[in-house]
């Protein structure tokens, strides 16, 4: 098969084009990912989070554009990088969580029962959300599995949630 079959049949969103692309570039997409990551494991699931996304949401990919590899090759460092990013905020916030310890909310019952009551003026899907990724400690993926919802609806939720506590316990505005 010739790239530019490929590359028009990629554009056209057929199903085999996805499969034949993975297949053809899929390694060199991993490699990019892993040069970031540092972790094989994460650098195939990265790989697996550009395919399912560009199937689900679709893509700007337009063979005049450029090679199809360049492309994926680039969705694939970029996610990488997205995800690079999350995870060391996400060590910074425990750490700084771990360095602020000796008060926490268990130990502060009228604290516990504001962020309740905050929590509470959330819509359920906000809780939802909220619940599994802070008191559980799941990833934003992980939460979009569990719920059985697209990982962009699990973001604009958390994030929605966020702004309506900050409001609240912050600014201390009603949801």
């Amino acid at each position: 098969m010739r790239d530019g079959s490929l590359e028009e049949r990629f554009s056209r969103r057929e199903a085999t084009a996805y499969e034949a692309a993975f297949l053809a570039f899929g390694a060199r997409m991993q490699t990019t990912a892993l040069r970031i990551l540092r972790d094989p494991d994460a650098a195939r699931e990265c790989v697996q989070e550009v395919f399912e996304g560009l199937w689900r949401r679709g893509h700007s990919y337009s063979p005049a554009r450029g090679a199809l590899e360049a492309f994926l090759v680039t969705c694939a460092r970029n996610a990488a990088l997205t995800s690079l990013r999350a995870g060391r905020r996400r060590r910074q916030t425990e750490q700084h969580l771990d360095v602020d310890d000796r008060y926490t909310m268990e130990e502060d019952p009228i604290e516990r029962e504001r962020v309740a009551r905050a929590l509470a003026q959330l819509t359920e899907g906000q809780a939802d959300v909220v619940q599994l990724a802070y008191y559980k400690g799941m990833t934003l993926s992980e939460v979009a599995t569990e719920l059985a919802i697209p990982i962009g609806t699990v973001k604009g939720r958390l994030s929605a949630a966020l702004r309506a506590l900050r409001r609240t316990l912050v600014v201390g505005e009603p949801a």
